[in-house]
């Protein structure tokens, strides 16, 4: 029964470490498109996602369950990952 409760509250604490990430990572596109209207910054989430979504089904099934879980979480991890607003256009200002 231990086992369990601690299976629970690992699985838990990860739900909530997900949730966490997609909130912010909401949060910080809408702030980007509406906001502050950095296109680039908005492309570089998009493009977070997109690579965080292929993982799953990146290396056609020859991957072992740990690499796969490993590539999944290094993209998870870059998910909030981009440069700082304006960082492009300040540039061609310049």
């Amino acid at each position: 029964m231990n086992n369990e409760v601690e299976r629970y509250v690992g699985e838990l604490r990860e739900l909530r470490e997900k949730v966490e990430v997609y909130e912010r990572l909401l949060h910080k596109i809408q702030l980007n498109a509406s906001v502050i209207m950095d296109q680039d910054v908005v492309r570089d989430l998009i493009g977070n996602i997109c690579e965080w979504s292929y993982s799953h089904r990146q290396g056609n099934g020859e991957l072992s369950y740990e690499e796969q879980n490993k590539l999944i979480r290094s993209k998870f991890d870059r998910l909030l990952e981009t440069r700082e607003p304006w960082t492009v256009r300040n540039r061609k200002e310049k």
